[in-house]
């Protein structure tokens, strides 16, 4: 009941907000990208809904058939396109190797010699092989007549960097945000997945680089060591613990890495667009306080005059403000309230973080 009345409060403030949300755009439009979107949109990309024209990329049928229905009702249904092809680098017949869960399967076949694909792991096995016809992401956006993409989101187990590749280097070059998941198992240059030929961070990176972005974010998800094929089996049979305890640490995997325009070149270029654009992006990701200095080095170089800089930071603060609850005010009243939580151990300020206590936003 609790999560129904907050993502009800959520919707409010989202539609509330289309208005503060454009303006930060003046009337100009962007387009979206995601690929691998089995699962839906994810939460942070639905502040973008209403203001992006989205491209969901679903090969698997059942997948793409249960996104169709569940955008097919959406109040800016117009704006979200639904596609049942698989990408690639280049096109062409490619195998799909599809895992026993749907959402594992790849491109990229599975590494039966990898310390992280048991053969009883029932996440992985049996393993399905099909053959599908795949395009490169320019082509489809070709014949949809959309010359560019401003953002977009990667979770396509090992193919994210072809993917990209795929795009073309003038298309990619146009982009403002890219978050794209990453194996870091093995380190930032080696890829320890389970799936063969896997790219590696550093090869993401470096292409990324090149094109003019720089590292936003990273986010870091984790796994405990299984046995034979059971991700609990430590927890349970050797250390008697619930699954997923914070007593016991677990071992790095991979990435979702957020990459940006590097705002320094979009103030040498006056591109006033392609600011409000990396604003309007920032601030979905919730980095305000990053989307209010891009203004104001705008407004700095003369590439926005007094009141149109001080018409989008408006926004940004309106935008911040309705997305915030009261208890992250700065008032003496608060500041009490946050050390009572904190002394209490139930503050967010203060997280256990694998072996040691951070202090927010580390960890």
């Amino acid at each position: 009941m609790i999560r129904r009345l907050i993502r009800k409060r959520r919707k409010k403030i989202e539609t509330s907000l289309l208005p503060v949300k454009r303006l930060i755009l003046d009337g100009e439009s962007m387009v979206g990208v995601d690929v691998g979107s089995a699962e839906g949109m994810q939460p942070h990309w639905q502040a973008y809904e209403g203001l992006v024209d989205i491209y969901l990329f679903e090969p698997h049928k059942e997948s793409f058939e249960k996104l169709k229905a569940s955008f097919s009702t959406h109040p800016h249904a117009e704006m979200f396109h639904i596609v049942p092809i698989g990408l690639s680098g280049t096109g062409g017949e490619r195998t799909l190797y599809m895992l026993n869960c749907p959402t594992g399967s790849s491109l990229y076949p599975v590494n039966g010699a990898s310390e992280f694909a048991s053969a009883d792991d029932d996440y992985i096995y049996p393993v399905r092989e099909t053959k599908i016809q795949t395009r490169s992401l320019q082509e489809v956006l070709d014949e949809a007549g959309v010359k560019s993409a401003d953002i977009i989101k990667l979770d396509v187990q090992g193919a994210e960097l072809e993917i990209l590749q795929g795009l073309g280097d003038k298309r990619r070059k146009d982009l403002i945000l890219v978050e794209a998941e990453v194996n870091i198992s093995g380190g930032v240059t080696r890829n320890f997945s389970p799936y063969k030929l896997a790219p590696s961070w550093a090869q993401i990176d470096e292409m990324l680089v090149a094109d003019g972005m720089r590292l936003l974010d990273i986010s870091v998800a984790r796994s405990y060591r299984s046995r034979g094929g059971d991700s609990d089996w430590y927890q349970r049979e050797v250390f008697d613990v619930y699954g997923n305890s914070p007593s016991l640490s677990a071992h790095v995997w991979e990435a979702d890495v957020v990459y940006v325009r590097d705002w320094r070149a979009l103030v040498k270029d006056g591109d006033a667009l392609q600011i409000r654009k990396l604003a309007l992006a920032l601030c979905g990701y919730r980095f305000f306080s990053e989307a209010y200095f891009l203004m104001e080095k705008a407004e700095e170089a003369g590439i926005f005059d007094a009141d149109a800089a001080k018409s989008v930071k408006n926004a940004i603060i309106v935008w911040h403000r309705a997305g915030r609850w009261m208890w992250h005010g700065r008032s003496k009243t608060w500041n009490q309230f946050r050390r009572v939580l904190r002394a209490t151990g139930m503050s967010q300020l203060l997280r256990w973080k694998q072996y040691m206590w951070f202090d927010y936003p580390n960890g």
